[in-house]
């Protein structure tokens, strides 16, 4: 068995996209924006950047993606998290990995504010070792905000993981991106917002969280 398993936290660990769509759109409704088809070409889990490239793409520009990330901030923090579950039996599972030897992190793209809120809402602190979240260093001039592979490879190097003896866990393209550029054997979740093009790039695919 592989000693340390990364896992993605939206759409492998909690369903998250109610929230995260509420929120969105209170960011949107904020800036004056508006997008038809946003329920059809939203996807929780890839950067606020990408999905604000994907959404608005003749208007894009580092001030809409920060303006978006800082109304997003603003909704998703303070309205409780009312839609957001945890996803049967994964953390059950993730528990027998732990008492079998596993060492379990939480390695995401979520803002570390909200990924924090997450896991206090579900009592996380005695599953993982750690959270780790792209933009926890954005105040550290020497780092800065980190992408999932970028932040994969800094977390290998603090915690001291050998390539060989990781895997990442995750549902959706960067996900497996990150794997892939560090070495790591990766795992697709099919119950998480990835779709079938997506996980096709996992080295594996968990239909369940017994296949984990």
């Amino acid at each position: 068995m592989k000693r340390f398993w990364f896992f993605d936290l939206d759409g492998t660990l909690a369903d998250t996209d109610g929230d995260i769509r509420l929120a969105w759109k209170g960011a949107m409704k904020d800036l004056g924006l508006e997008c038809a088809d946003f329920d059809a070409k939203f996807v929780a889990g890839p950067p606020i950047e990408e999905m604000t490239k994907k959404l608005f793409p003749e208007i894009y520009s580092d001030r809409l993606a920060l303006d978006i990330r800082v109304g997003f901030g603003r909704h998703y923090d303070n309205d409780g998290l009312p839609n957001t579950c945890e996803y049967p039996g994964v953390l059950d599972r993730i528990r027998a990995l732990k008492s079998a030897g596993a060492r379990p992190f939480v390695v995401t793209n979520k803002r570390y504010v909200g990924a924090k809120a997450i896991a206090a809402k579900f009592g996380w602190a005695s599953v993982f070792e750690a959270i780790y979240a792209g933009d926890m260093y954005k105040d550290d001039p020497a780092i800065g905000k980190l992408r999932k592979p970028e932040l994969l490879a800094r977390v290998m190097r603090e915690v001291g993981a050998d390539r060989s003896d990781c895997v990442m866990v995750g549902d959706t393209a960067n996900d497996f991106e990150a794997a892939r550029k560090n070495g790591v054997e990766s795992i697709g979740v099919a119950w998480g917002y990835g779709t079938r093009d997506e996980l096709a790039e996992a080295d594996r695919i968990a239909a369940g969280p017994e296949d984990l």
